[in-house]
């Protein structure tokens, strides 16, 4: 794993590695422990890493793990001018959303490759134009496309070139690598599994890549097929709840206020879900001892309570509507008595984690986004294990 091949440094609480040769932290990217990762949706990860030297520079890399599950789908949004992507996300109750393909930046703005939308051809493709589509039941296919049309698909956006085919880099000449600017790329696995990428770039804490070096990225993230997306100040990853995750380049600085506005994006539609880990928790009263290991613990530990007092777990949930909640329960948590109160429930609810793992909890409706908050008490004086709460966003 990262952790292993390195030691850890941090920028503004960013976890990054010494520097090492490119093929080792390449080789090790697969590994999920070597990131920062929130689960964000179900099957959907947000996986983000900062980097000290990979490429002969610092880089900063933020990743949308997309598996394939019940409710997931993609469409490519064009708002018919230039909007912001994380506008686009919002407007359209969008769980994730990606900038999309190039436009015409000093003029009109209008998108200047493959746009199809709905089963209607906006744009025409360019002859040999790395395009993503996106088929009636929902896959998700990489290719390079003729000039016109391309009928098969209800959704599609060109852009390009196409980095990865078939498990390996496309050779775009040398000026493919020599250029590095900021890099918003998509790639599929052969599991199904959709990556979102984004490269920073154009300040000292993030260099940039070349086209093949976001190539390589994407063969590292295990990816079988990979395209380029437009790039430079309009490379964006936005998420519900968290906002805009990677740091836009237009203002010239490492930070999330750089955002551009663009003619079209990638959006996700999937269940949302948030994650409390005890470690974020409010505890009441004086038996509690925090950070304590536990086995098959969520996150590095979890909270034990061994007399009276409470805790209170505050989510900040992006969407209003119906919610279940869940709670972690460690192998000794098992047994564990509670007694639990769920937001705009009429009263407390009662009971026992029943197993290892995420132990169902209750069901509420939330009125508005924001925070809804859950306060766990023992409910028949055995101890309460604090691990973590998962909230999952219902159809």
């Amino acid at each position: 794993m990262l952790a292993r091949l390195c030691s850890l440094v941090c920028l503004g609480g960013w976890v990054g590695l010494s520097a090492q040769d490119d093929a080792s932290i390449l080789s090790a990217l697969a590994d999920p422990s070597g990131w920062r990762s929130e689960e964000v949706g179900d099957g959907v990860w947000l996986r983000q890493v900062w980097l000290p030297r990979l490429f002969d520079g610092a880089q900063h890399l933020t990743v949308l793990e997309i598996a394939p599950a019940a409710g997931a789908s993609f469409s490519v949004i064009a708002p018919g001018h230039r909007r912001r992507t994380s506008a686009i996300g919002t407007d359209t109750g969008s769980l994730a959303a990606i900038n999309g393909g190039f436009f015409a930046i000093e003029s009109t703005g209008a998108p200047t490759g493959l746009l199809r939308i709905d089963g209607e051809l906006r744009v025409p493709a360019k002859p040999d134009q790395g395009s993503l589509g996106i088929a009636a039941d929902g896959q998700l296919r990489l290719m390079a496309r003729p000039a016109g049309d391309w009928p098969e698909v209800e959704d599609a956006l060109g852009a390009g070139p196409l980095l990865v085919q078939n498990g390996a880099l496309v050779d775009h000449g040398e000026r493919q690598r020599r250029i590095r600017h900021p890099r918003s790329a998509i790639g599929t696995r052969a599991d199904g599994v959709v990556v979102w990428l984004t490269v920073d770039g154009r300040t000292q804490a993030a260099a940039g890549t070349t086209l093949e070096q976001t190539g390589r990225l994407l063969l590292a993230l295990g990816c079988d097929a990979g395209l380029n997306l437009d790039g430079g100040g309009s490379t964006t990853l936005w998420v519900a709840g968290r906002g805009i995750c990677n740091r836009p380049c237009d203002n010239k600085r490492f930070d999330r206020r750089g955002e551009r506005a663009v003619a079209t994006a990638l959006v996700l539609q999937q269940r949302a879900v948030v994650v409390v880990d005890d470690d974020e928790a409010e505890l009441v009263g004086a038996g509690w001892q925090p950070d304590r290991p536990a086995l098959a613990a969520h996150g590095r530990d979890a909270a034990c309570l061994e007399g009276a007092g409470a805790a209170r777990l505050v989510a900040a949930l992006p969407r209003a509507g119906r919610w279940r909640a869940f709670a972690w329960a460690a192998d000794e948590a098992v047994g564990s008595g509670y007694q639990l109160t769920l937001p705009n429930a009429p009263a407390s609810q009662t009971g026992s984690l029943g197993a290892a793992g995420w132990n169902e909890l209750g069901v509420f409706e939330l009125a508005v986004a924001g925070a809804a908050a859950v306060q766990f008490e023992p409910a028949d004086g055995s101890p309460l294990w604090l691990d973590a709460v998962r909230f999952v966003q219902q159809p």
